[in-house]
This record gives C-alpha cells, sequence and structure tokens, in this order.
C-alpha cells in the first residue's frame, strides 16, 4: 500500500508539471480579438494593395496608348 501511494505522489507531482507547462503555452496563444485585429489589417493591406495595383495598371495603360 506504501508503494502505491509514493507512485500517486510522483504522478500528482509529474502532473502537476505538466500542466503547468500547459497553462504557459495557453498564456502566449492568440485571443478571438487578437485574431480579429490580425483580419482587419490583413484585409486592410489587401484592399489597399490591389486599388493601388489597378490605379498602376490603369495609369500604365493610358501611357501606353
Amino acid at each position: 500500500m506504501e508503494s502505491r501511494i509514493i507512485k500517486l505522489e510522483e504522478f500528482a507531482g509529474v502532473t502537476r508539471d505538466r500542466l503547468t507547462r500547459i497553462e504557459t503555452r495557453l498564456d502566449h496563444m492568440a485571443t478571438k480579438e487578437d485574431v480579429s485585429k490580425l483580419e482587419a489589417t490583413l484585409l486592410r493591406w489587401f484592399i489597399g494593395t490591389a486599388v493601388s495595383l489597378t490605379a498602376l495598371a490603369f495609369a500604365a495603360a493610358k501611357l501606353i496608348h
């Protein structure tokens, strides 16, 4: 019975260490708010780039024609 208790106590220590590592990893993960902000930023960059390239293409076409 004593050996079983010792094994359970060792297992509890290992489990506590693993849980601490998992919590640390979860603290550094992106939240929904972070993802939403990133999505909005990327969308603005995409639209801005598309508008700029379209304007550049029309300007080049006008100069060539």
